[in-house]
């Protein structure tokens, strides 16, 4: 398990690192809302997968529960972001090794969620900064089946409904539309003008 949740850090860290050397366009609403489109393919994939209905967790995941009028905390962020990232790993674990290994697409979605994540995480440190520097205590998963594909279920939700809400608390970026319309405006004005002033460029 420490040597898992060792590797998810450094992994974490090089997808971050990638992401800025490459110098990747960063929209965090945009990037916040594909990464919940992609954490509900999980969890539609991961209950076809696995039957139901599965119930709740009840213990639930603190990590990634937010109040409606939550703020938005840049270091608060990067926790949960790590612990979203380090149990969909565990999930990935547990289907492709013992309850679903033959179900490919599932292990595929589960990947790119994933790697998602780990963008989204670096995106934002960008945008909001901060940084996790009381990383969250390593996922712990059940032992009985029924109670692994439980806990899986709750999480995957738990996930799309943080990202859900992270997406509608970043910040909106400024709109190039806008700009343009301003542009055209100016120009049809200046254009005007020079028709009625007789100076026909």
């Amino acid at each position: 398990m420490n040597y898992r949740a060792g590797f998810l850090k450094i992994l974490w860290m090089m997808i971050m690192l990638h992401f800025v050397e490459a110098n990747l366009s960063c929209k965090p609403r945009q990037l916040a809302s594909l990464t919940k489109h992609e954490m509900e393919i999980c969890l539609t994939k991961f209950d076809e997968a696995n039957g139901k209905p599965f119930g709740t967790w009840v213990p639930g995941f603190p990590e990634l529960t937010v109040e409606h009028n939550s703020s938005v905390v840049g270091a608060k962020v990067q926790c949960s972001l790590l612990f979203l990232a380090q149990s969909l790993e565990r999930i990935l674990d547990d289907q492709k090794n013992d309850l679903n290994p033959e179900d490919v697409s599932l292990h595929k979605v589960l990947r790119e969620s994933i790697s998602r994540v780990g963008l989204l995480g670096a995106c934002l440190q960008g945008v909001l900064g901060g940084k996790c520097s009381s990383p969250p205590s390593p996922p712990e998963m059940p032992t009985k089946t029924f109670e692994r594909k439980q806990w899986s279920h709750t999480l995957l939700t738990a996930g799309a409904h943080y990202l859900h809400w992270l997406q509608h608390k970043l910040p909106t970026p400024k709109s190039k539309k806008s700009r343009r319309v301003a542009l055209k405006q100016r120009a049809t004005e200046l254009q005007t003008y020079r028709e009625g002033s007789g100076h026909l460029f």
